[in-house]
């Protein structure tokens, strides 16, 4: 059985970590002039950046009893899915965003 402060460290380490992941896509989506480019590094980059956050936040009493599969899938796959919905559902096409120009 899971405890309170279990359920409530995992869902602030997911809340984190989808910030993460989708600040790190939107820079990415901003940034990069080809789709592919910004698919290739959403995909390796973030999880790496989400992983040394967990090495972290592991060090956390926060997980109590929850297996290892069980922490990845839900701290790493599921705030980057998070990140890209957010990406592409609630925020601008890159086309629509003013970039400042460097003189």
């Amino acid at each position: 059985m899971l405890s309170l402060g279990t359920v409530v460290g995992l869902g602030v380490v997911v809340g984190v970590h989808t910030v993460i992941a989708s600040v790190l896509i939107r820079f990415f989506r901003l940034r990069l002039d080809t789709r592919g480019g910004m698919v290739v590094f959403s995909l390796f980059l973030v999880p790496i950046v989400l992983a040394l956050s967990l090495l972290f936040f592991g060090q956390l009493p926060v997980f109590g009893a929850i297996d290892r599969q069980t922490v990845l899938l839900v701290t790493i796959l599921m705030p980057l899915l998070l990140g890209f919905a957010i990406d592409l559902f609630w925020m601008p096409s890159p086309e629509e965003v003013e970039l400042a120009r460097r003189g």
